[in-house]
This record gives C-alpha cells, sequence and structure tokens, in this order.
C-alpha cells in the first residue's frame, strides 16, 4: 500500500536529516549496531524524547517526535521490515485510518511508559511498531478459529524474540515496546 511506503519514506527522510544534522563526521565504523548513526545532538534536535528532553526541555511533542528517528542503519531496516511485514495485516483487518491511529497512538504511549519508567533518552519506531504487534496479538486470540490462532502464535512470536533480543542487546527501550504492544 503507498500509505505504508509513505510512513516508511517519512522515516528514512528523517534518517537521512539526522545524518546530515550530524555535528560530528558520520559514523562509519566496522561496529554493525553503529554503522551509519547520527550523532545524540541531531537526534535530540529533530526530537528524542526521554526524561532528558521532556523534563529539562519541557518538550512532550518528543513523545510523537521520536518515533521517526533511528539510531542506525540496522535500527531503521530492521523496525522499517518489521513495520512493512505487519502494517498489511493491520490494515486489512483494521482498516488504514485504525492502522495509522493504532502506529501513532501507541508509539505515544510505549514512549510516555519508557518517560514514567525514567528512561533518559529514546528514539525508534519500535514502541509504534509493538502496538501494532499488539493489535495483531489482541485480533488473533479475540477472532479464534484457525486463522486467529495462526496470527496469534505467529505475532506471538514476534512478540517473545523482541523480548528476548531488548534482553540481549545492550540500549534497547523494552519500555517502549512494552508499552507499545500494551497500547
Amino acid at each position: 500500500a503507498q500509505f505504508v511506503k509513505t510512513i516508511i519514506y517519512l522515516n528514512v527522510g528523517m534518517f537521512i536529516l539526522s545524518i546530515l544534522l550530524s555535528a560530528q563526521k558520520i559514523n562509519i565504523s566496522a561496529n554493525p549496531l553503529t554503522f551509519l548513526s547520527p550523532d545524540s545532538r541531531s537526534l535530540l534536535a529533530l526530537g528524542a524524547t526521554g526524561v532528558i528532553p521532556i523534563d529539562r526541555m519541557h518538550r512532550w511533542w518528543t513523545l510523537l517526535s521520536a518515533n521517526y528517528l533511528h539510531g542506525g542503519i540496522l535500527h531503521i531496516f530492521f523496525n522499517m521490515v518489521a513495520f512493512r511485514q505487519i502494517a498489511g495485516l493491520i490494515i486489512r483487518e483494521y482498516g488504514i485510518h485504525r492502522m495509522f491511529t493504532l502506529y501513532t497512538l501507541g508509539g505515544v504511549i510505549g514512549f510516555l511508559v519508557s518517560y514514567l519508567a525514567h528512561t533518559n533518552f529514546t528514539i525508534g519506531s519500535s514502541a509504534a511498531v509493538c502496538s501494532l504487534i499488539g493489535a495483531a496479538l489482541y485480533y488473533g486470540k479475540s477472532r479464534g478459529g484457525l486463522y486467529g490462532t495462526i496470527i496469534y502464535k505467529q505475532i506471538g512470536g514476534w512478540a517473545i524474540a523482541i523480548f528476548v533480543f531488548g534482553l540481549v542487546v545492550p540500549g534497547i527501550d523494552n519500555w517502549g515496546h512494552g508499552g507499545g504492544i500494551a497500547a
């Protein structure tokens, strides 16, 4: 769907802008987790969220803007692949307007939970993507039958994988993920 591509393009555009605004040189390291990563200042300027931006700078709007910022090429790649895969299901079962509402409000609520858990600085569309995962889990469980059970099990596997990934990889905002799923 064109709408899914538009959200992906918006995320990619913000990623490119954050790289271009980085005061330091672009990080081109051998470490895949930091390869092509913008600096914290550009992310803060574009709307990273957490205790620092909200409490110290009174930027509540960052609960929304942080959903479109990413900390590296792998970060945006995995988030956009997951978004592209699940958005089609959510659009088919809930409609395009509800998908956008779930994505947007789920991301905001995910980051609100993260803020309430005292996360200092956070970004990424994974809280929003996790809200779509939560919607798919709800749909699969409430629909029941073979189709609902298949969706519930497949998406449930994703939720478990995201949780384990968040425990293993440092810097992952599990509060944002959990808040997104719950939203």
